[in-house]
């Protein structure tokens, strides 16, 4: 079964979390974080070879095409999605040390 960010999110809320499902939140927010960064890493490199190959006159300009794309698109909701997941488990990992 997956599980969306959202869903994790609000799952993590609850206040009354074992110590094991604490665990196993924070298990499955480091792995779908882990998968995000490799396919940003993805997107990254084709921003690369855009931004190489793009005739704007400027940076910021070529930087607003890109953005505009689908891939520039999947690149910023792949950011947030990242940033999201780190404050998680950042406060799942948080609970788990009161909890010894």
């Amino acid at each position: 079964m997956t599980i969306s960010i959202r869903e994790l999110a609000q799952a993590v809320k609850e206040q009354n979390l074992s110590k094991d499902k604490l665990e196993d939140y924070h298990t499955q927010l480091s792995s779908l974080s882990a998968e995000m960064e490799l396919n940003l890493a993805d997107i990254e490199k084709e921003e690369a070879m855009y931004l190489n190959d793009c005739e704007e006159e400027t940076r910021a300009g070529a930087d607003r095409k890109w953005r505009a794309t689908e891939k520039g698109q999947i690149e910023i909701t792949l950011k947030r999605n990242i940033k999201a997941l780190d404050k998680l488990r950042s406060s799942v990992k948080s609970r788990l040390y009161q909890s010894y």
